[in-house]
C-alpha cells in the first residue's frame, strides 16, 4: 500500500492494524507524509466545522421563536468561523472526481464500502472533560467513541423518551454501522416522509442502504433524486449513478 493509499484509507477508517503501524512510522520518519497527514487532519476538521454550522443555521431557521425568546438552547455550540470554504470545497470535488474514474467497475459492495461512513455528529456536541448523565449526551457520547452497539440501545430509549425527528437518522446510521439495514431502512423513510431537519442527508444513507441490500432501482432512484438537488452529495451522487447504469 502506497502512502496515498494509507492517508485514504486513515480517513476511511479502514487500515488493518499493520497498516495503522506502517502509517504511524511513516508519520514518524516521513516529514513530507506528517505534513501532508497533518494538512488532510486539518482540511477534515474545517469541513466538520462548516457542516455543523451549516445544520446549526438549519434549525436557527426552523425554530426562531423558541431561540428568540431563550426558552430552548441552540442545538450546536458556537464554533470558530470556517475560512476556506471555496478551496476546500474545490479540493473535495476533484478528490471524489479522481477517486471515481481511478476506480472503474466497483461491484455494488465496493461502492458500499467506499461511500459509507457514520455521519458526523452535528446536534449536540460533546464536551470533553464534562460528567456524562443526561441520557442524549450518553448516546451520542457512545456514538462519537464508535461504540455502536451501546449507541444503538441509548438511541433506542431515546426515542421511546423525546420527540426530536432527528434521533431516528442518528439511530439509523447506528444500525446501519451494525449491517442491519432491514431495520435502518423503514427509519430513515419515515424521517424523510416527515420533512425531517437532515433529509438531505437521509436520503443520501437511504440509498446507500438500498445499494446495500440490492434494493438496486430504488438505490438509482434515489441517487438521481439527490444529484439533481445540487445539495449534499450530490456530486457522489451522480458519479455513483453512473457507475451503477
Amino acid at each position: 500500500m502506497d502512502k496515498e493509499e494509507l492517508i485514504n484509507g486513515y480517513f476511511e477508517n479502514s487500515l488493518t492494524s499493520e497498516q495503522t503501524q506502517e502509517l504511524e512510522r511513516l508519520y514518524r520518519t516521513d516529514l513530507d507524509f506528517a505534513q501532508q497527514l497533518d494538512y488532510e487532519k486539518e482540511l477534515s476538521k474545517a469541513l466538520k466545522s462548516n457542516e455543523r454550522n451549516e445544520i446549526r443555521n438549519m434549525f436557527n431557521e426552523l425554530k426562531p421563536s423558541k431561540e428568540a425568546n431563550g426558552k430552548k438552547k441552540s442545538l450546536v455550540v458556537q464554533l470558530r468561523p470556517w475560512m476556506m470554504a471555496a478551496s476546500i470545497a474545490l479540493l473535495v470535488g476533484v478528490s471524489s472526481w479522481l477517486l471515481f474514474f481511478n476506480t472503474p467497475n466497483q461491484s455494488p459492495e465496493e461502492l458500499y464500502k467506499i461511500h459509507f461512513a457514520p455521519y458526523e455528529n452535528v446536534v449536540h456536541p460533546i464536551e470533553r472533560g464534562v460528567e456524562i448523565e443526561d441520557l442524549k449526551t450518553r448516546a451520542f457520547s457512545a456514538y462519537e467513541n464508535e461504540e455502536f452497539e451501546k449507541a444503538l440501545a441509548l438511541f433506542k430509549e431515546l426515542n421511546t423518551k423525546s420527540t426530536d425527528s432527528y434521533l431516528q437518522f442518528y439511530e439509523a446510521i447506528v444500525l446501519m454501522q451494525l449491517e442491519k439495514h432491514d431495520e435502518a431502512i423503514p427509519l430513515l423513510e419515515n424521517y424523510i416522509a416527515a420533512d425531517g431537519e437532515l433529509k438531505e442527508r437521509a436520503q443520501w444513507y437511504l440509498s446507500l442502504s438500498y445499494l446495500k441490500t440490492k434494493q438496486f432501482e430504488k438505490s438509482k432512484s434515489l441517487f438521481g433524486e439527490i444529484a439533481d438537488q445540487n445539495g449534499f452529495k450530490s456530486k457522489e451522487a451522480s458519479n455513483l449513478l453512473k457507475e451503477l447504469n
